[in-house]
């Protein structure tokens, strides 16, 4: 490691604190205004988009431009959003289209931001440190999961959204001022910048080429689509089961709580010495994330919650280690890049569906359906007792759909023996 890491590193660490106290400020401010679980979902979509319809682009531009140039505008033109949407609140006004956008651009930044960030880190550190990078960006992410809810959950009604973005605008203006320190060949290979680029639609047709060719890689890629697709339906319900509950503050140890998980869960899974049965531990790892969801939904209070939480964002990091590990050993080395890139194709692109479906899923349907077949009703009342049924049922149903598929798809020899 150099300084030259420590510094980018640390300044990304201030960025993102204050990007998630936005982000958090945001989800409250929207369901306040609403109290429905539509919007949200909505917002949640426009956040994810980006990913699905310019990631390709924005690899092109980290190839062809310089890398601290492309963070530096990625992050100004996020802080820039930032203010707009600061001096719209100014109005007094809520326009959910003007969230929508505020949320996409912003999305947009961000994943240029990261994709340059990580096509960086070959050139900011040692081959032999990669790996410990790689470590310290998760610590990154479990910190500010675990910080940013509670600070802004603390702040949100004595300054409101206004003030969390002052926030954000100045953790801003330090993250500029200790990444602009760090030279700007540090972060590019000048010979690699100027390569010539085969075209995207063959680079991700190579992709599903080598993945169909084998079944068990096959299985793996629509396991995780159907697995995205459920996790993220009752996901996307956090902020609204939550704050029909209680308020920013309880949002906030949620949000803690799963902060712990995560964090807890990487060291977990890159313990020294731990050996796995991939697959096994994949198929394991499935069905407590599955249990953890039901455990969300099957009581009306902020505790269960809090447990199902730190439970499911737990297992996620280790999930995605085991599995990310299996595509590694199982891909050749010059197809890395277009097998990760067709994979994360299909599993970014169902996480809108399952956005666009939650919301009258949970606003409308479920309670139409409780209300014209009171049988079923008492049914669900009799499991899950009274109180915003509508959500809950969300969440158990998504949780044993996850254990379902799981059995279904690890029942597979060549799942199951991938490794």
């Amino acid at each position: 490691m150099n300084k030259n890491f420590y510094y980018v590193w640390f300044s990304r660490f201030v960025s993102i604190l204050g990007s998630s106290l936005t982000t958090f400020g945001v989800s409250v401010w929207v369901y306040g205004e609403t109290g429905k679980a539509t919007p949200m979902a909505i917002t949640m979509l426009c956040s994810i988009l980006p990913s699905v319809l310019f990631a390709p682009l924005s690899g092109i531009v980290c190839d062809y431009f310089n890398r601290k140039r492309v963070i530096f505008t990625a992050d100004s033109i996020a802080a820039i959003t930032s203010l707009l949407l600061l001096l719209y609140l100014m109005t007094q006004r809520f326009d959910f289209g003007i969230i929508c956008a505020f949320t996409f651009i912003n999305a947009t930044a961000n994943m240029l931001d990261n994709n340059a960030y990580q096509a960086s880190l070959s050139t900011l550190v040692k081959e032999n440190a990669i790996k410990k990078a790689g470590g310290m960006n998760q610590i990154i992410e479990s910190i500010s999961s675990m910080i940013a809810p509670v600070c802004a959950g603390i702040l949100y009604y004595p300054v409101g959204l206004k003030g969390l973005l002052v926030i954000d605008l100045c953790t801003y203006i330090m993250a500029m001022l200790i990444f602009i320190r760090v030279p700007a060949c540090v972060f590019s290979d000048s010979d690699k910048e100027r390569k010539e680029h085969e075209s995207i639609y063959e680079n991700i047709l190579a992709g599903f080429r080598f993945i169909f060719s084998a079944r068990g890689l096959t299985l793996l890629m629509i396991f995780f689509a159907f697995f995205n697709f459920f996790l993220n339906v009752s996901d996307s319900l956090t902020e609204p089961l939550v704050l029909s509950l209680g308020n920013s503050f309880d949002l906030g140890l949620v949000k803690m709580a799963g902060g712990m998980g995560i964090f807890l869960g990487s060291l977990f899974i890159t313990g020294k010495g731990m050996k796995y049965s991939y697959s096994r531990s994949i198929f394991v790892s499935a069905i407590v994330t599955g249990a953890s969801l039901c455990v969300m939904g099957i009581r009306n209070n902020i505790w269960s919650i809090i447990l199902g939480e730190f439970v499911f964002l737990f297992v996620t990091p280790v999930v995605n280690t085991l599995a990310g590990t299996l595509w590694i050993l199982k891909t050749p080395k010059e197809l890395q890049g277009r097998v990760y890139a067709a994979r994360s194709m299909v599993a970014k692109g169902i996480i809108p569906l399952s956005y666009l479906l939650v919301g009258p899923l949970a606003d409308s349907w479920i309670p139409m359906f409780l209300q014209n077949h009171p049988d079923a009703c008492k049914a669900v009342q009799i499991v899950l007792r009274e109180g915003n049924l509508n959500y809950r049922l969300v969440y158990v149903m998504a949780g044993m759909m996850a254990i379902i598929f799981a059995v279904l798809f690890f029942s597979r020899k060549d799942l199951r023996q991938l490794d």
